[in-house]
C-alpha cells in the first residue's frame, strides 16, 4: 500500500496514527507530497489533490481520513479503533465527527490567515475561533478521557489538539481545559502520536 501524506496535515496524521496503532506501518509506503502544488503523482491517483490518499495493493485509491480508517478497520480489524458494540460504536463515531469538525475549522482559519488582508474573511475567522473555544469547553466537561484505549474519537481529538498547538498557539487552550491538557499529555506520549509529531513550519 501507498499513503500520500503531508507532514503537517492533521488529516494525514490521523491515518498515520491509525496505521501505527494497528501495527500496519511497515506494510505502507509513505509518499510525502505538497497537495497545494498539485503534484503529478498525487493527481494520478486522486484528481482532488488531497492528502491523505491511500492506494491499496489492488490499486484502489481511497481518499478522506475517516474513509481510509474505515477501510483499515474492515480489512485489518484488530486491534479495533471503533468498537463492535453498537452503543459504544455510536459514541466513538459521534466524538470522531466532533474532532473532524475541529480540525476542519482550524484549517479554515489557517487558510484565511494566509490570504491578503483585504481578502481575508475576518468574520468567519472570529466565528470559527468562538466555535473552537466552545468545543474545547465542551470537551473539558464531557469528553471521555480514556487512558486504556485509543479509539478513533481519541485519535481525532488528540490530532485536533496537536494541530491547534501547531497553527493556533495563541489560543492557549490548555489554560481553559486543564483536564483535557492532562489527557493530551498521555496521548502525546503514545508511540503513534510521538512518531507523527508534525514539524514546526
Amino acid at each position: 500500500m501507498q499513503l500520500y501524506v503531508s507532514p503537517t496535515s492533521p488529516f494525514a496524521r490521523k491515518v498515520r496514527v491509525a496505521l501505527i496503532e494497528k501495527g500496519l506501518l511497515d506494510q505502507v509506503e509513505l509518499v510525502p507530497v505538497d497537495p497545494w502544488a498539485s503534484p503529478d503523482a498525487l493527481l494520478a491517483v486522486n484528481p482532488l489533490s488531497q492528502v491523505p490518499t491511500l492506494v491499496t495493493d489492488n490499486g484502489l485509491a481511497v481518499a478522506n481520513a475517516d474513509t481510509i480508517i474505515d477501510y483499515l478497520e474492515r480489512h485489518h480489524p484488530q486491534p479495533r479503533l471503533v468498537p463492535a458494540d453498537h452503543a459504544q460504536r455510536d459514541a466513538v463515531l459521534a466524538g470522531a465527527a466532533q474532532a473532524q469538525g475541529a480540525i476542519e475549522f482550524t484549517v479554515d482559519i489557517v487558510i484565511e490567515r494566509r490570504k491578503d488582508e483585504a481578502q481575508r474573511g475576518h468574520a468567519m475567522i472570529e466565528r470559527r475561533l468562538i466555535t473552537l473555544n466552545r468545543l474545547l469547553a465542551h470537551w473539558e466537561r464531557h469528553f471521555h478521557r480514556d487512558i486504556k484505549h485509543f479509539m478513533l474519537d481519541s485519535i481525532g481529538v488528540a490530532c485536533a489538539l496537536g494541530y491547534l498547538d501547531l497553527r493556533l498557539p495563541e489560543l492557549e487552550w490548555r489554560s481553559q481545559a486543564p483536564a483535557l491538557a492532562d489527557w493530551q499529555g498521555w496521548a502525546e506520549a503514545r508511540a503513534s502520536m510521538h512518531e507523527t509529531t508534525p514539524p514546526v513550519t
